[in-house]
């Protein structure tokens, strides 16, 4: 297959048709078998402007060689056809090729666009502004952790849904506690540091959750049998247990950790059970929600389209109104 880079389109600019070149980094990977019994391969590629499911049909022994090729993590070279399959763009593959991971890795992994160190400063003094002696500890506890604040600064926030790219977590985080500080002057009978710390420490499992390395991530081991509500809350725990702290404060921030799911059906482990606990998980909600909304309306402009409605988002469950 001939290959050249440069002539090689970002998913964002991929359009129905004929696919003569492409490279990408493969996110996902999995033997499937159709409802009519024939095999095939199931791909999520992925570059820095997003990433868009494929599909290759062929016979088992065609299918095992090309899955040691596309692992997740690979970054693979393609020729095949853009298509929509029920409402959703896809790539149904003609040929998968092995390419060379090194001196590229900006086209596949996107960033924050916003400045990390400008954030890592607001969130320092948002923790600051805690009034309450033992909350304000254990946030820096944490910020004072080296080997956690390098996770933590280089984490996604998800691998797919929200914030999925280098600094989501911290620009997500921020984000919560910015709007767990609004709340104090909206509803001036909630606990501030309670909010404000809950809000810090509500997705530290996530640096636990997923391997993420210099061209991809995937699930921890830890992340698929636990979850990172659980991974935070022992995260939590161990740094709990260096502090002398009220023991209802201590069960009211682990309780925070564990509920800011929302629902137990969402991944949390209880529900919230106090107004804190609740406004927490609101934000936590808000902040991750419009991600969404705002990444269909900002690719389907990338996408030039002519329709007033996104695609299909299975995380929404609807398509959303683009104008």
């Amino acid at each position: 297959m001939s290959f050249s880079a440069e002539r090689a389109p970002f998913i964002r600019d991929l359009q129905n048709g004929l696919l003569e070149e492409g490279k990408f980094l493969v996110r996902r990977a999995v033997l499937q078998t159709a409802k009519n019994n024939k095999p095939f391969l199931r791909l999520m590629l992925a570059d820095a402007s997003g990433h868009m499911p494929a599909i290759y049909f062929g016979t088992a022994p065609d299918l095992k060689r090309l899955a040691e090729i596309a692992k997740p993590g690979k970054i693979v070279r393609i020729q095949g056809i853009v298509e929509e399959y029920q409402s959703v763009k896809q790539i149904k593959l003609m040929k998968i090729e092995s390419a060379a991971d090194g001196g590229e890795l900006s086209r596949f992994w996107a960033r924050t666009p916003l400045s990390r160190r400008q954030m890592y400063t607001e969130m320092r003094q948002l923790v600051a502004s805690i009034q309450a002696n033992e909350l304000k500890q254990i946030c820096e506890l944490f910020l004072k952790d080296r080997g956690f604040m390098r996770l933590f600064l280089e984490a996604p926030a998800s691998r797919q849904v929200h914030h999925a790219y280098i600094g989501g977590l911290m620009e997500h985080t921020l984000n919560v506690m910015r709007s767990a500080a609004a709340f104090r002057k909206l509803y001036p009978h909630a606990d501030y540091d309670l909010m404000l710390a809950g809000a810090f420490l509500h997705d530290i499992g996530k640096i636990d959750e997923y391997n993420f390395l210099v061209s991809h991530y995937e699930h921890s081991e830890a992340g698929r049998l636990k979850g990172h509500t659980l991974l935070g809350y022992e995260r939590l725990t161990e740094k709990l247990n260096q502090v002398r702290m009220h023991p209802l404060t201590r069960a009211k921030l682990e309780h925070v950790v564990l509920s800011h799911q929302g629902k137990k059906h969402w991944g949390a482990i209880e529900e919230p059970r106090f107004l804190e606990a609740y406004l927490v998980h609101a934000a936590d909600a808000v902040d991750s929600t419009q991600f969404i909304f705002h990444d269909l309306a900002t690719n389907a402009q990338n996408r030039g389209t002519d329709s007033a409605w996104s695609e299909y988002n299975r995380y929404l469950g609807r398509e959303i109104f683009l104008r």
